[in-house]
């Protein structure tokens, strides 16, 4: 379990609240949908995504404008591809599903001219590069978009398959999904919302996909809401998109050493040592390494040191080279000399090299 890597992720957040179709009644939910969604994702504490990397974009009106964030967001992410509608989902003519954009016809003559085929939405996801692809439908007969996937003769889905790919859906294809009248957000989103901020006392430290998809489909029949469905293939299902904010159970060195490298490529320093810490405490010899690295940079090199020899005395190949290369800086010769031969003895080519050089430099070679 993990969370995905933020600068190499994308989310692009979509939705229609305004129709000219009178018979397409206004959600104006939608808005603040994707205002809240696109808040969890690009808060320190949610996914950390940078906010241009996360591209709420309710309201368009262009088909080719919606083409163009897509592509470019498919284009740019290597871990994680986020998409998410939310709006009315209408079946055409063809027993396609489209999503429908402010100016959608509801005449079933009109769908496919006027909304965004799924099919388009299906076929960039085929083709994204990102390991991870998630795909979150707010709509209704979205449960479609399960059926469509899942098809076993399907060329599509079996890219989809191939490349990992997670699709939540707020309801089966044969029931609406619902917008309470009076709420801030519809009911599959605002459940979503809740569970992302404030977290589940029945989840573990990491809030999955599947963790996310098995806590709704919980929850919103429970009060009355359709059963929403959900697919995922590879292994995209254990990514996470937040940490659980209630979790108090033992913290689990792997995440730890896992949120402690996430915080330390996007800055938060801190955050880092805070969990490489507490890994290395817990025993990890890689996480005292990273610890090492991150003290010696702001200059505790006492701890670093300490920490450093602890991860090679626990037998972390890296670390005894990288022992041997500071005391070979700090003019102990025969600590250097030490990590080097232990390094090199395990097999690690680079140690091998130090100790050759060190002992040429000495006149023993």
């Amino acid at each position: 379990m993990r969370l995905p890597d933020p600068p190499r992720s994308r989310a692009l957040l979509l939705g229609s609240s305004t129709y000219a179709d009178p018979d397409l009644p206004e959600l104006p939910a939608v808005v603040n949908n994707i205002e809240d969604l696109a808040a969890v994702l690009t808060s320190p504490w949610g996914t950390s995504l940078a906010r241009e990397h996360c591209v709420p974009a309710p309201n368009r009106p262009d088909l080719a404008g919606i083409g163009a964030l897509l592509v470019a967001a498919a284009a740019q992410a290597d871990d994680l591809l986020l998409v998410y509608y939310a709006g009315h989902g209408l079946v055409g003519p063809d027993g396609e599903l489209y999503l429908s954009l402010p100016g959608t016809s509801s005449d079933p003559e009109l769908i496919a001219w006027t909304g965004l085929p799924f099919s388009l939405l299906r076929r960039t996801l085929a083709t994204a590069r990102a390991v991870n692809r998630v795909l979150i439908l707010d709509c209704c007969f979205s449960g479609m978009a399960i059926d469509t996937m899942a098809s076993a003769t399907s060329v599509v889905a079996g890219q989809l398959e191939a490349a990992g790919t997670c699709t939540l859906a707020s309801s089966p294809a044969n029931r609406p999904s619902i917008a309470p009248s009076e709420a801030r957000h519809t009911a599959y989103t605002g459940e979503l919302l809740n569970l992302l901020e404030h977290g589940s006392t029945q989840s573990a430290e990491y809030l999955t996909l599947l963790a996310i998809h098995e806590h709704l489909a919980r929850v919103l029949p429970s009060k009355g809401h359709p059963r929403p469905e959900q697919r995922n293939t590879s292994t995209v299902g254990r990514l996470a998109l937040v940490r659980n904010r209630v979790f108090t159970g033992p913290p689990d060195p792997d995440a730890l050493v896992a949120e402690g490298e996430r915080l330390e490529r996007i800055g938060d320093s801190a955050g880092a040592e805070y969990r490489y810490r507490a890994a290395a405490e817990a025993g990890r010899p890689d996480a005292m390494l990273r610890l090492s690295r991150l003290l010696e940079r702001r200059g505790a090199r006492t701890q670093a040191g300490i920490w450093r020899e602890r991860a090679a005395d626990a037998g972390d190949l890296t670390a005894m080279n990288e022992a041997g290369v500071r005391a070979w800086h700090t003019g102990n010769l025969a600590q250097a000399e030490k990590w080097f031969r232990k390094a090199a003895a395990a097999g690690m080519a680079e140690a091998q090299k130090n100790l050759a050089t060190l002992l040429r430099q000495q006149g023993r070679a």
